[in-house]
């Protein structure tokens, strides 16, 4: 299994132009795409599972940006 770094909880705040905030959401949106297509033609067992790793990390801030 590939090790993955691990993250500390620590919490921030950052602010964001609404202008800033929509392309940052696009480059993330399109970044998920390309995750999710690199999954799927995946083979390899533990390479696929942090693919899929890395794809719940990028929804879950696609998720956050996409808040009003």
């Amino acid at each position: 299994m590939l090790a993955t770094p691990t993250m500390s909880a620590t919490k921030f705040t950052l602010t964001l132009t609404e202008e800033e905030r929509a392309k940052l959401l696009n480059f993330l949106e399109q970044a998920l795409r390309d995750k999710h297509v690199e999954a799927h033609r995946t083979e390899a067992f533990d390479y696929r599972e942090y693919v899929q790793h890395e794809e719940a990390l990028l929804e879950g801030l696609v998720n956050k940006l996409r808040r009003p």
